[in-house]
């Protein structure tokens, strides 16, 4: 076993990083009869990654100007040190454009990478062979052991004995994934833009060849397979208390939103079994806001997800969610001074939390034998679901705390119908300190 990792001191500004780490093992099996075997495993993981920032790479060709400075008086070796400094700067460049239109285009370009961040790009590809009860006469040769073949004899398969059943495993997973984010606006951000595409694959002896394909997608149809394949994202939009009429009541006000849905196609023997879809929007809106006079902290959440699995036959099931929450969040610190004869008062810290949370979720199950308008599919399942729930934190110093809260929730569903559960409960939790 060891690792290899590479690192190049050039191309800074694409960050490469490769690394590549062997796994190999033997391990005899107990002796029985004249026959002994042995299992032999290699398990083998290469991965690459590279840190793209476009900023820096279009500073390879273009110098940004330096800002003047408003000081006629500079000493020698000021001088003499930035033109050191800015001779090996230049060095280090492929070559600096002076053209005064192209450099015009360089510096447009410039700054519009100041707000973007760094692409990182990431590929991952892990191989592992697994072979059991074999003959411990063979010896696999470094091609094998340092990953490079997936078998280490070609007569493997021939040199069984009677009694001994020999099994192999050939497992692999290979992955890529890029991802940034972009500051459009000094409040507006995008960011968790992520593209991933993966393929694992097993090939056993005892079940066969399987397959997992998986690539970040947006479903679209009944089906889901009209969509196209697309990055996840987040937008997170905050400083809205600046506007007249929400700074009249609140003091923070932040709004975000986040998409993440991604294809599965499974298949067995090279034969698709069924293809999965996931549209996820969590959340679909959520707004989080802190009041202005008094400190009350507002949580309201929209979440909506949807999975669709399309069988081998033709036929479709949807299951989708829909699910918002309110909570509203009162803190207030206090404390107060015990009273200690002969020594300084002691002063304890305390502080209580009221928290009253509204809730609502609404899944429903849909199913057709085959593709078509949503609104023909059938119902198969559905569940309501309502819940109220005040509670009480309430902390005494830093070692004594306790919960107390009360749960009210009401359950309807295709199965027990409508019913309702009532919850009171409280926990108290003693923290203790040890002297070194």
């Amino acid at each position: 076993q060891f690792s290899f990792t590479y690192t190049p001191a050039f191309l800074d500004w694409l960050g490469p990083r490769l690394t590549y780490g062997p796994n190999y093992n033997w391990t005899r099996d107990a002796i029985t009869g004249d026959n002994p075997t042995a299992d032999i495993s290699s398990d083998n993981k290469f991965t690459a990654s590279f840190t793209f920032s476009f900023q820096q790479f279009i500073e390879q060709f273009y110098e940004a100007e330096q800002k003047s400075n408003s000081r006629s008086r500079s000493s020698r070796n000021r001088r003499s040190s930035s033109s050191r400094n800015k001779s090996s700067s230049t060095s280090d460049k492929l070559f600096v454009i002076d053209q005064p239109h192209f450099k015009t285009v360089l510096k447009f370009l410039h700054d519009i990478g100041q707000r973007f961040s760094s692409i990182n790009i990431n590929y991952s590809y892990n191989r592992q062979n697994v072979f059991n009860n074999i003959s411990s006469e063979i010896n696999p040769d470094y091609s094998f052991k340092l990953g490079f073949s997936d078998i280490p004899s070609n007569d493997i398969l021939n040199n069984s004995y009677e009694g001994v059943i020999v099994s192999t495993s050939n497992v692999f997973n290979q992955e890529l994934k890029f991802n940034t984010s972009v500051q459009l606006t000094n409040n507006l951000t995008l960011s968790n833009m992520e593209y991933r595409i993966s393929l694992s694959a097993n090939q056993q002896s005892d079940s066969g060849y399987n397959e997992t394909y998986s690539q970040s997608f947006f479903p679209l149809g009944s089906s889901g397979k009209s969509g196209v394949p697309i990055f996840g994202w987040s937008v997170n939009l905050r400083g809205l208390e600046k506007y007249s009429l929400i700074n009249r009541w609140f003091k923070t006000f932040s709004v975000s939103h986040t998409y993440h849905g991604e294809k599965n196609e499974i298949s067995k023997e090279y034969v698709i079994q069924k293809v999965d879809f996931k549209r996820n929007f969590t959340p679909l809106i959520r707004f989080d806001m802190t009041t202005k006079n008094t400190p009350l902290d507002i949580d309201l959440t929209f979440n909506n997800t949807l999975n669709i699995i399309n069988g081998q036959e033709g036929d479709i099931e949807r299951q989708t969610t829909d699910q918002v929450s309110l909570t509203f969040r009162y803190r207030q610190k206090t404390g107060f001074r015990v009273p200690v004869f002969f020594l300084r008062d002691f002063q304890v810290e305390n502080e209580i939390d009221l928290s009253l949370k509204l809730g609502y979720d609404n899944s429903e199950t849909l199913f057709s034998e085959f593709d078509q308008s949503v609104d023909k599919f059938e119902v198969i399942a559905f569940s309501k679901s309502y819940n109220l729930q005040p509670k009480i934190t309430y902390n005494f110093s830093k070692f004594v705390e306790g919960d107390l809260w009360f749960n009210y929730i009401v359950n309807d569903n295709h199965t027990s119908g409508r019913k309702k559960e009532t919850d009171i409960g409280f926990q108290v939790r003693v923290y203790f300190e040890s002297f070194d």
